[in-house]
């Protein structure tokens, strides 16, 4: 079959297109035909590490999230059939097979296309994880969220709506974006390619409760300037920059609570778990409609590099699939 990896460059990591072997499944496995896998932020983000000169940089399968149907079940198996459309979370997505545990498997919900599914399983299980089980979002609260048409960002809204907060006020660079992230769910959208964006924000909206920051680098200190007292500040991402200053007086005087969130250091039970919590949570949201997956553009499998660079361009609204 044909997979995806990214090998190691002369000035990072590049895309190489291979023939692999069609992977079996194991005990309590089951093996997917992959019928659209999503790309995302991370995979760009970690290539200028990967260069030759880097003796740690290994070759690896690219993708972590996928939509398809049931080809082979492993010994053990009961809750699943072949045929069945699932998505989930996985490794070496961006192929045309995928084996994954059977428990992290989630039945793609009726109506929603193989690609509207793709874009389901990693942003939301991310959303969901930072929202709800780290900041413990509570009805009424206000909620900010950094990069709003992310893929992260789309879904954060969403959930945080459905959840029940007041406000969610989303941020974007580019006012173009505004009017789809309102008809996603956020009451407000700020632009902060203003100057002192944080004090129009707090003038104009009140204190948030809590943050759901992408971005890190500059954004950090003006997002701890927005919180209430006991608000919480969740790290989801660090598309700006990993190192920012902070103001200890500000976060003892509001006391603050800082969260960071990652799949990287979890293990593999670990992260089931968070995709079973979505699950039981939120998935029957795209059935009642509250919930919807924002499918931005979709490329061939076989196009990844294109796919990558239409990200690199910040256009997209939502998630960005590559169809098998």
């Amino acid at each position: 079959m044909n997979q995806w990896w990214v090998v190691p460059g002369d000035a990072g990591g590049i895309s190489e297109l291979r023939r692999v072997d069609v992977p079996a499944p194991g005990p309590a496995q089951v093996q997917i035909k992959i019928e659209a896998a999503a790309i995302n932020r991370g995979e760009l983000l970690a290539r200028p590490m990967m260069t030759i000169a880097n003796a740690a940089a290994r070759p690896r399968p690219s993708g972590i999230e996928y939509s398809g149907t049931v080809a082979e079940v492993g010994s053990g198996v009961e809750r699943w059939s072949v045929g069945q459309r699932v998505m989930g979370r996985g490794s070496g997505c961006h192929a045309e097979y995928t084996v994954e545990a059977a428990d992290g498997v989630m039945a793609i919900p009726d109506g929603l296309s193989f690609e509207e599914a793709a874009t389901i399983p990693n942003v939301f299980v991310t959303a969901h994880d930072a929202l709800v089980t780290n900041a413990c979002l509570q009805p009424g609260n206000s909620v900010l969220i950094t990069a709003g048409s992310s893929g992260v960002g789309t879904a954060a809204i969403q959930i945080a709506r459905r959840m029940g907060a007041a406000r969610v006020i989303a941020t974007s660079r580019s006012t173009k974006k505004s009017a789809s992230l309102r008809q996603l769910g956020a009451t407000a959208t700020v632009d902060t390619s203003e100057a002192s964006w944080e004090q129009s924000l707090v003038k104009e909206h009140g204190e948030i409760d809590i943050v759901i920051d992408q971005v890190g680098g500059s954004h950090f200190s003006p997002c701890l300037r927005t919180l209430a007292v006991q608000g919480k500040y969740v790290s989801v991402g660090r598309t700006g920059g990993s190192e920012s200053t902070i103001d200890l007086d500000l976060v003892a005087r509001k006391r603050l609570t800082l969260i960071g969130v990652t799949f990287r250091s979890r293990t593999g039970d670990e992260a089931l778990t968070c995709s079973r919590r979505f699950a039981d949570d939120l998935l029957s949201g795209f059935e009642d409609g509250s919930l919807r997956p924002v499918l931005d553009r979709s490329f061939p499998l076989s196009d990844l590099p294109a796919a990558h660079e239409y990200m690199r361009s910040d256009r997209q609204i939502g998630k960005i699939v590559l169809v098998a």
